[in-house]
């Protein structure tokens, strides 16, 4: 009903998205572009997201619609996009799977980091990786 008043009134449906399983890698793209008819910009706010033990699980109305499904998450990459829609450069961030250290990728420059590093206002896609079972678990206790 709300949706159909909106509707008659002249104004776009909500967007929603909704998943029923989790899956074990997790891809965010954050939206960092805007069009308005002729107009484009980018978006540069800020968005602080969870390095470690991004815990999803299913609860009503939220983006996880299945509440049995339950997952913890631990970053492994992001990609940065500096510069403007007309032009650009992406730099990517990951981290090693072995001993847990951070590293930038800047074309074919290759430089360590400190996981707070991977909180700037440029970060447009995020990816993660789910924990173990078993680490899910304790954490989610």
């Amino acid at each position: 009903k709300q949706w159909y008043q909106r509707r008659v009134r002249g104004d776009k449906p909500p967007k929603e998205i909704t998943v029923w399983r989790l899956p074990r890698i997790l891809v965010v793209i954050l939206k960092r572009f805007s069009y308005s008819g002729m107009w484009r910009d980018k978006i540069s706010n800020m968005v602080n997201f969870p390095v470690d033990n991004f815990a999803a699980q299913g609860s009503k109305g939220q983006w996880v619609s299945n509440e049995r499904e339950r997952k913890v998450y631990r970053l492994f990459g992001v990609t940065n996009h500096t510069g403007t829609l007309e032009g650009g450069h992406y730099i990517g961030c990951a981290r090693n799977p072995a001993s847990g250290d951070w590293f930038t990728y800047d074309d074919h420059v290759i430089r360590p980091m400190r996981a707070s590093q991977t909180q700037k206002k440029e970060a447009y896609l995020l990816f993660y990786t789910s924990l173990s079972e078993a680490e899910d678990r304790q954490i989610l206790r």
